[in-house]
């Protein structure tokens, strides 16, 4: 019978050793991952907060979808031939009124008015005799955990020197939470011009 002379293996501490350092590297590959989705998340809400805003504005420009099939059509300040600004100062103001040209005599008092209630751009309008049940959100929308708002939304007079209002200045401004109480914002200004028709 042949004798072994040594044998080959790990000891207890090696093996106590080599789970220790496994189990360091696999926390730290933990917060490497939770680090990268938290960011992550924030610059898919980065993004959207600047989607969402634009296409607010070319909401208010093009227009608010009305009617369907035949009878859609967008109202919206391009499509409009008169502007009223609502509130003390009539030149500039959070909530306007447009008035889209009378094509007969059901629509001569149509109107679409948009305007901003403290957290939502929102709109409603009278077309004929369509009017929505109540008034519209166009930006942010009204779901649950929507940490979006917008700060500010406000309409002015941009051709100044002249009587009738042609082109109107638009800015907004909103925000989202990121987190611990930080917050992205992005801020708008742009000109719209009526169609004056």
């Amino acid at each position: 019978m042949q004798r072994l002379k040594s044998q080959a293996g790990f000891t207890i501490t090696e093996l106590i050793a080599v789970i220790s350092l496994s189990g360091i590297m696999m926390a730290a590959a933990a917060m490497g991952f939770g680090t990268f989705f938290t960011k992550f998340e924030e610059m898919n809400r980065k993004t959207e907060l600047q989607r969402g805003a634009f296409n607010c504005l070319q909401k208010i420009k093009n227009g608010i979808q009305i009617g369907s099939g035949t009878n859609l059509k967008f109202q919206g300040i391009a499509t409009s031939d008169s502007i009223a600004f609502v509130g003390t100062n009539a030149g500039a103001s959070s909530k306007i009124i447009l008035y889209p040209p009378a094509s007969d005599y059901t629509h001569q008092n149509d109107f679409i008015s948009i305007y901003h209630d403290g957290k939502f751009v929102r709109a409603t309008y009278l077309d004929g005799t369509l009017q929505p049940p109540a008034p519209l959100y166009l930006y942010p929308g009204n779901t649950r955990g929507n940490e979006t708002e917008v700060t500010r939304l406000r309409f002015s007079k941009a051709n100044t020197a002249e009587p009738i209002t042609k082109v109107v200045w638009v800015e907004l401004e909103a925000r989202v939470k990121l987190k611990e109480n930080r917050y992205m914002t992005v801020s708008y200004t742009t000109r719209m011009a009526l169609s004056m028709k």
